[in-house]
Order: structure tokens, then C-alpha cells, then sequence
């Protein structure tokens, strides 16, 4: 679902910048609000698709340290790095709320031409904090059950 979701909003946002600029160098007119629309679509697709990251082990990283440890202590390395990620996803699902919270409190909206309520672009970090603490889980229960595998490197390329 992040990969699909992740990739129609970074669709939307390519094909909403392409548009702004053929109607400015075709027709010398613009469309107010469109880069605002277009940087809420890119970041939307950038948090929905860090879960697949998560998710196939493939987030940039420096193996260097994991690589002159033994085995356990890569393990022990792999497990400390999975919790602090758990917790940063679960700051991020927490405050991610707060702030939809206050937004929906406050009645916030964006200062543009398009006034958009704030709590809907804002939606996307409870989002993105539940789907990386979804997939943090399942990369911590596989270090678990299978602690091998899941040490190996990932394969360039591969999908789960």
C-alpha cells in the first residue's frame, strides 16, 4: 500500500509543478496555491514510503561498525538501532497527533490562495508514525525469530 500510495502522490506532485510551469512559459499565467499543493504531495509520498525502508532493510546506513563486530554484537547493534527507531516512530505517531489535535482545535488553515485546513497535510506524520511503528515491529520480531537472515545485507533490488 506505501509503495502505490507514495508513488500517486509523488505523481501528483511532478505532474502539478510540470503544469505550473507550462502555464507560465506557454500562457504567462499561474495558478496560486499549486507549489503548496505539490510540496504537501511530495512530502506525503516521502513519509508513507520510509516504512518501506523499514520494511527491506534499505535505509542508507553505515555498515562499517556492523561489520568488524561478531555476530552477537551485530545482533545487539541491529536491536539497539530497531529501538531507537521504534521510538522515534512512536514520537513522530504521537506528536504527529498533537498537532492534527490542535490544528482541529485552533481551526488552523494554510495562509495561500487555496486555504486548506491544516490537520488534513498534517494527517500525514500519525500516518507515517503508525506505518514505521508497523514495520519497525515486524523488523524486531524478525530479529527475533530469525536473527541470520534478517543480519545479512539486502539484495540490491529485491522486494518482500
Amino acid at each position: 500500500m506505501e509503495e502505490q500510495a507514495g508513488g500517486l502522490f509523488l505523481f501528483v506532485a511532478v505532474a502539478l509543478v510540470f503544469a505550473q510551469i507550462v502555464l507560465r512559459v506557454v500562457f504567462n499565467i499561474g495558478i496560486s496555491g499549486v507549489y503548496e499543493l505539490a510540496t504537501f504531495s511530495a512530502t506525503f509520498s516521502v513519509l508513507l514510503t520510509a516504512s518501506l525502508g523499514v520494511k527491506r532493510n534499505t535505509h542508507v546506513r553505515v555498515d562499517i561498525l556492523r561489520n568488524l563486530l561478531s555476530r552477537r554484537g551485530a545482533l545487539v547493534l541491529e536491536t539497539v538501532v530497531q529501538v531507537l527507531m521504534l521510538t522515534v516512530s512512536l514520537a513522530l505517531l504521537y506528536s504527529g497527533w498533537l498537532l492534527v489535535d490542535e490544528s482541529l482545535l485552533f481551526g488552523d488553515h494554510t495562509t495561500g490562495t487555496i486555504e486548506i485546513p491544516m490537520w488534513a497535510p498534517q494527517l500525514i506524520m500519525p500516518i507515517a508514525g503508525a506505518l514505521l511503528t508497523l514495520r519497525t515491529l515486524q523488523r524486531i520480531l524478525s530479529l527475533i525469530r530469525t536473527p541470520d537472515a534478517v543480519l545479512q545485507s539486502p539484495t540490491p533490488g529485491a522486494v518482500d
